[in-house]
């Protein structure tokens, strides 16, 4: 977590500190009231929650899911002084679980800011914070209690800031004291006390931040942080005695101001923690920092984050980890009364000293309606994955929440004439073809007291149709959709053990929000409820084959784009993540050595939409766009990995075997892109380069004996050619292919020899896409790929395994025209 002195600089974690640092940059002097000399204001408000997770304690097999009454009551009161400010907060969060009451929790938090006008360029400023709260199941150093681990924070921090020859200053000290109680876990016996006193710790940071130069529209800084951590015991109860006490620094450059259309902060430095414990050495990685806004519209804001801080844990072996944050918020507002928000972010949790690399994926939806100017009725969906280069640990959790909630002050003017009001409404069907990856993690017992987590999949076309209801508010559009698919996609494990899973039919329903752009092309996130047909089948030497099918609920979520072709019809372009929930299978079923499966399936679409008829609304006039010139930009995207996996093998009882199975995983990647086009009447030509990193991986592992092994793909370098043509004198749609050159690292452990090996693999890269321009110069693509690899292998002295390697990627770009 950053510091309220880094925070403040920086990405808001202390909000007071940076609003009010923001007023004092902004001007001469420092104002601190604008509302007149004297003022009290009074706040309080109230809201309850209903939600719904689909994985309560965040496992990758075996998942539970449950109902959750959240209730969050908050007060606040500022005192407003010609000289003085003072922030007063109280706060309360209480769950409760209807199935596992055991997860219920109690959350308070107290809170208090001050400031105060030394002269007309200083002032000083304060605070105390005190918080009883719960720690999350999606903690690193979470010790699967029979209850959530309850911890203690509290902190203070004090400083002074304002101008000095017309340059801003802010020198500080945060000091913040965490203390964990200890919880009762199952230590697969009895129930043991976990001690969580060796995670008590006292965090110091005193820092400062100077301007050194202004700019037309803003102001370069120097900032620097001195960081102490100070545990209370010396020693932790790892059982290798580690000493986690550290000190280190943090030092900077950055610029704070506007660029063009777009305003915030960026800085680039260093930051380094030095452990007491000479087996953990030190630490030191490059800092990173970005809070930039860029206002898409006049309802429409995107901001984009960067963060990068050395974290504590006590995973065993590891001193910390390097925890790399980047993600986008999107926020529509269509009226006083109504709005839209989205968010986007990747993390990457590093420890240092363990073989461990942690990516989380956070990605949500709300959409907030005003009853009145005082009550509000909220719709939240959120995603949360972690994937992992160490079996057992990855999971993903889809969760709905619907709240009601009600303020004492009004958020808008109740009397205003500008509020939300349908625009257009009707009806649609329409049909489409996939490529549906299928992904299961299979769990479950192995000869000798062990277990096997791993990953397996495949890939393969489906079609179906949809119809749906949509209504439009202004640019903002709310709906609702059905949908049939069919077709088939599978894998099959052949060895000492057969066993397989296969997709078949299915049929969801789903919500969707969505954001019309110029020239009137969708860009729209959904999420909703999918049942689909799951054939499994699994053989276990002699005994008899066990087939299954049963159809499995699962939640999904997803991201498209629409773009009008005229004559009531558009093209549509979508992906969707889908995950169901897990089941049993064996031979004998119900043996007691069941394996269990878990499905998740990422799904690729095109697809064709006819409007019927409905209350017609007021489309844009067309403005034309020349897709000529020279390009660069960023994209985003996620698919899966498959790799044809072929090798020797012997069984338990001796006999010689070749095993044949798809290992498959999915993963997120980003990188850059650059290119030029030519458009020569509605014919596009054009070629680009790219660059991207990405965490697609799969994972064996057979333990405590066995073999573990996994392939990870790193990163991508390549170039290709873009054939397209331009409908609606906007809309680019293309075809694309080129050539890639990839690094994929492979590890492999067995019989006490280990391999880690690096292979740069080259590819064959087909697909297509659509573009369209969103602002000057400014244009949004949604891509997919399908990727064949050439084969590698591993050499691990008793024998050598074959893998034969393809990908689907789904990415979405935005670029800049030059």
């Amino acid at each position: 977590m950053k510091s309220k002195i880094y925070g403040s600089f920086l990405c808001g974690a202390a909000t007071f500190l940076f609003s009010q640092a923001a007023v004092a940059d902004g001007g001469d002097s420092v104002v601190l009231s604008t509302q007149g000399a004297n003022s009290l204001e009074f706040d309080a408000g109230v809201s309850v929650s209903e939600q719904f997770t689909d994985n309560v304690f965040l496992t990758a097999n075996d998942r539970r899911s449950d109902f959750i009454t959240v209730i969050e009551p908050w007060i606040s009161l500022a005192l407003r002084r010609q000289d003085f400010r003072l922030n007063l907060d109280a706060s309360a969060e209480f769950g409760r679980f209807a199935d596992y009451s055991s997860e219920d929790f109690n959350d308070y938090f107290l809170g208090a800011q001050a400031r105060y006008r030394i002269n007309d360029s200083v002032f000083a400023f304060g605070g105390l914070d005190f918080a009883w709260e719960h720690e999350n199941r999606n903690s690193p150093d979470d010790v699967d209690g029979v209850k959530p681990t309850e911890l203690h924070d509290a902190s203070g921090f004090f400083g002074i800031g304002g101008k000095i020859n017309d340059k801003s200053f802010r020198l500080g000290v945060n000091v913040r004291d965490l203390d964990y109680d200890d919880v009762r876990a199952f230590d697969g016996v009895t129930f043991v006390n976990v001690d969580n006193d060796d995670r008590d710790r006292l965090q110091t940071e005193i820092g400062g931040r100077l301007g050194v130069a202004k700019t037309t529209n803003g102001e370069v800084f120097v900032q620097g942080i001195y960081d102490k951590r100070e545990y209370d015991e010396k020693i932790d109860n790892g059982g290798l005695g580690f000493q986690r006490s550290s000190d280190g620094f943090q030092a900077a450059v950055g610029y704070t101001g506007t660029v063009g259309e777009m305003r915030g902060e960026v800085l680039v430095g260093v930051m380094s923690q030095n452990y007491d414990d000479p087996r953990f050495g030190t630490t030191t990685t490059v800092d990173l920092g970005a809070d930039l806004t860029w206002p898409l519209s006049a309802k429409t804001q995107l901001t984009g984050i960067v963060e990068r801080s050395i974290e504590e844990t006590t995973l065993a072996g590891a001193s910390g980890y390097v925890s790399t944050s980047a993600g986008l918020r999107l926020r529509h507002s269509v009226a006083p009364n109504m709005s839209v928000a989205g968010y986007f972010f990747l993390t990457q949790n590093d420890y240092q000293g363990a073989a461990r690399t942690d990516i989380l994926t956070e990605t949500g939806i709300s959409l907030r309606r005003y009853l009145n100017s005082r009550v509000y009725l909220d719709t939240d969906y959120d995603f949360l994955q972690r994937q992992s280069d160490v079996a057992g640990v990855e999971y993903d959790e889809h969760r709905l929440t619907l709240s009601f909630g009600m303020s004492l002050d009004p958020r808008y003017d109740a009397g205003s004439v500008d509020l939300a009001k349908a625009s257009g409404s009707g009806f649609y069907v329409g049909a489409q073809v996939s490529d549906s990856a299928l992904h299961t993690k299979v769990d479950g017992p192995r000869g000798g007291g062990g277990n096997l987590t791993a990953d397996f999949g495949d890939h393969d076309l489906t079609g179906g149709v949809f119809a749906g209801y949509r209504t439009d508010f202004g640019n903002l559009v709310l709906g609702a959709e059905a949908e049939v698919d069919f077709g088939e996609s599978g894998w099959t494990h052949l060895a000492n053990r057969d066993f397989s899973a296969k997709r078949g039919n299915s049929f969801g329903v789903s919500a969707l929000t969505g954001v019309r752009t110029k020239n009137d092309s969708l860009i729209y996130g959904r999420f909703g409820l999918v049942s689909t047909e799951f054939d499994s089948t699994y053989q276990q030497g002699t005994n008899p084959l066990v087939s299954t099918s049963d159809r499995k609920l699962g939640f999904l979520l997803g991201v498209g784009t629409e773009v009008p072709l005229g004559r009531r019809v558009s093209a549509r372009m979508e992906y969707q993540v889908r995950a169901y929930e897990d089941y049993d299978i064996g031979s004998p079923l119900g043996g007691g050595d069941d394996d269990n499966f878990a499905n998740v399936e990422s799904v690729a679409r095109l697809g064709l939409v006819y409007a019927l008829g409905g209350t017609n609304r007021a489309t844009p006039e067309i403005e034309p766009t020349d897709f000529s010139g020279l390009y660069a930009g960023v994209q985003l995207g996620h698919g899966s990995l498959q790799s044809d996996n072929v090798g020797p093998r012997v069984s338990g009882s001796g006999v010689a075997f070749t095993l044949d199975a798809t290992r498959a995983g999915q993963g997120f990647t980003g990188g850059l892109v650059a290119g030029y086009g030519h458009q020569i009447n509605n014919f596009y030509v054009g070629g680009e380069a790219e660059f991207e990193l990405s965490t697609a991986d799969w994972n064996i592992e057979r333990s405590p004996q066995g073999r573990i092994y996994s392939a990870k793909k790193l990163g991508t370098i390549g170039a290709g050619l873009r054939l397209g043509y331009v409908v609606n004198d906007s809309v680019l749609l293309y075809g694309r292919a080129g050539v890639v050159r990839s690094k994929f690292n492979t590890e492999y452990q067995f019989g006490g020899v280990s391999v880690d090996q690096n292979d740069n693999l080259n590819g064959i890269r087909l697909g297509g896409g659509v573009e369209f321009e969103i602002g000057k110069k400014t244009n949004v693509r949604f891509d997919y790929t399908h990727t064949d690899y050439e084969s590698h292998s591993v050499n691990y002295v008793a024998g050598v395994d074959q893998f034969d390697t393809s990908e689907q990627l789904f990415r979405v770009g935005l670029t800049r025209k030059f």
